[in-house]
């Protein structure tokens, strides 16, 4: 009897376990997820679901524009979720310019997208995931995209996630508010706050997300206690900010930050000094002098990045309304100060830079038979960039000044790319994975100095967000197509998308059979080198000249400051 209630049980079991495989497999050919909010419909790529344009916070309009982002609303049925949102309010033109003027310095065309699709209605995100499942067993890697907080949108077809998500992880890439929507902070939106803040809403509408995440990345396949946040440029100083915000504390576990510290040229704003130029754009909006701010809520998008373009455009020296800001409730203090005492959100890090990162912004400001430290603008630009970072440099400004002068005075611009790259990114980005480690975590730090052959390849070597094609394994994206890549490159990308996506599995990159990747240690200070022709090589000596990143000393420099 006994015997035959265990086969019974057996074959009851079998066949259970035969429906969930069912249900789960129909999931797969017809990807259909239960979220908090309701139930969304996906479509399949391959062997990769993919999930677009799914809320994860309420339209931040009308009466919420420059409010903290509200929670996304229930809805019965099923919502499509098979085309990307339209993106964030910006310029129409979107990163095309910054890619035009990349390709012509390589002589090559860039065949410009058509304007932009936006709306404030804005706060989605995307999904690829390779094993679609309710038990949540991927690690899950957040994208934050760059454009200066004022450009971009995480639906870029540039950052398709089926790449990575082939690897073993599921991929989310994110919108977020944008220039004026996302970073305002007039003295109304102050007065309105239990907080006593405003600003830093970009900030928030992250938070948002990851928060969503948490909270429904499982029904996706993902594991909610194991994300890393990754981002690049002005995303890469986004999630960097992130690890010192208490509000974001506990929702991630990592961070990759790709060419952009949270700290370099000089210090950050507070509330108080954007205020001024936040009050001046109220005044100039139309409508009752007495109440500014619902006059700026009352505006059409467009014309309230019309109105905040006029009235930057002749804001004084550090005054932006597109930079995140240390508020007091967000941001509560200097990153520089949340590093040097252990109070960023202490995570391991994968953190680095390219070799030539200002290449792409440098303005032609020596003439052509001159050299251009002879130059009377670049000597202003040095002398301003000794005020700005004597913070990290302390006593050895001067030495370096005098060092990037001269190296300038014989290679030119390819000297003063470099002096930028050490000042405003490498010292910054060592001291990080200084004080990181000296807290008991790890970090690891990469530069990548691939360089594409061709007509501007001297000119910008390797350019700022020359990785990204490599980390999404975006070469045929129209972002993209006009640099000649070869099979080194294909190689270097695999290469570079194991170390990235080992990291989010376990904190490691090493593995696959890659070269090894040491964490830093301040005596050797290692790191990873991208080279030509397409090769990963382990490098010793991080620091530039007279940065000196003992623990010690930075936290002495930076509490002073």
């Amino acid at each position: 009897m006994k015997t035959l209630l265990q086969l019974l049980l057996g074959a009851l079991a079998l066949i259970l376990t035969a429906a969930d495989s069912a249900a789960i497999s129909q999931e797969a050919n017809d990807p259909l997820v239960q979220t908090e909010s309701g139930k969304v419909h996906g479509y399949l790529s391959g062997q990769i679901a993919v999930f677009k344009g799914i809320a994860y916070a309420q339209p931040p309009v009308g009466a919420l524009r420059w409010k903290e982002p509200q929670p996304s609303i229930a809805w019965s049925g099923i919502r499509e979720a098979q085309e990307a949102s339209n993106s964030c309010v910006q310029d129409p033109a979107g990163l095309d310019p910054f890619i035009a003027n990349l390709a012509a310095s390589y002589g090559a065309e860039f065949a410009k997208n058509p304007p932009l699709k936006m709306s404030e209605d804005c706060l989605y995100l995307n999904i690829w995931t390779p094993q679609l499942s309710a038990h949540g067993s991927l690690p899950v890697m957040v994208w934050v995209h760059g454009g200066s907080n004022i450009k971009g949108s995480g639906s870029q077809s540039m950052y398709d996630g089926t790449a990575l998500a082939s690897k073993g992880v599921l991929v989310v890439t994110i919108n977020y508010r944008l220039g004026i929507f996302g970073f305002f902070s007039h003295p109304e939106l102050v007065a309105e706050s239990p907080h006593h803040s405003a600003g830093n809403y970009a900030l928030l509408d992250q938070i948002a997300a990851l928060k969503w995440v948490k909270a429904n990345i499982a029904a996706f396949g993902g594991d909610p206690n194991n994300v890393t946040v990754f981002g690049e440029s002005a995303g890469s100083v986004d999630v960097t900010f992130l690890m010192t915000s208490p509000l974001a504390r506990g929702y991630f576990q990592r961070v990759i930050a790709e060419s952009g510290p949270p700290y370099g040229l000089g210090p950050r704003l507070k509330l108080a000094d954007t205020l001024r130029l936040a009050a001046a754009i109220g005044h100039a909006a139309p409508g009752d002098p007495a109440t500014p701010l619902r006059n700026l809520r009352a505006l059409p998008p467009e014309d309230l990045l019309n109105l905040a373009a006029g009235i930057s455009a002749h804001a004084g020296p550090g005054e932006h309304v597109t930079d995140v800001i240390i508020d007091g409730w967000v941001i509560p203090e200097d990153p520089r100060k949340a590093f040097a005492n252990d109070a960023a959100g202490m995570v391991d890090l994968m953190v680095g830079l390219n070799g030539r990162e200002m290449s792409a912004f440098r303005p032609a400001v020596a003439p052509k038979d001159k050299p251009a430290g002879d130059n009377p603008g670049v000597r202003a630009a040095v002398s301003k960039i000794a005020d700005t970072v004597r913070p990290i440099y302390g006593n050895w400004t001067n030495p370096a000044m005098a060092l990037y002068l001269t190296e300038s005075l014989v290679h030119g611009e390819a000297a003063i790319d470099q002096a930028m790259n050490d000042m405003g990114a490498a010292c910054p980005i060592g001291s990080m994975a200084s004080l990181l480690t000296a807290a008991g975590h790890k970090a690891y730090v990469y530069r990548f100095d691939r360089t594409i052959p061709g007509k501007g390849e001297g000119a910008l070597g390797a350019f700022h967000s020359l990785e990204l094609p490599y980390v999404f394994h975006a070469f045929d994206d129209p972002g993209w197509k006009w640099l000649h890549f070869n099979d080194d490159d294909i190689k270097l990308s695999d290469t570079i998308e194991d170390y990235w996506t080992n990291f989010a599995k376990n904190g490691d990159p090493n593995g696959d059979g890659r070269p090894a990747w040491q964490p830093w240690n301040n005596d050797r200070e290692p790191y990873i080198d991208f080279l030509n022709p397409g090769v990963a090589d382990p490098h010793y000596g991080f620091s530039p000249p007279f940065c000196h990143l003992a623990p010690d000393r930075l936290r002495e420099m930076f509490n002073a400051n």
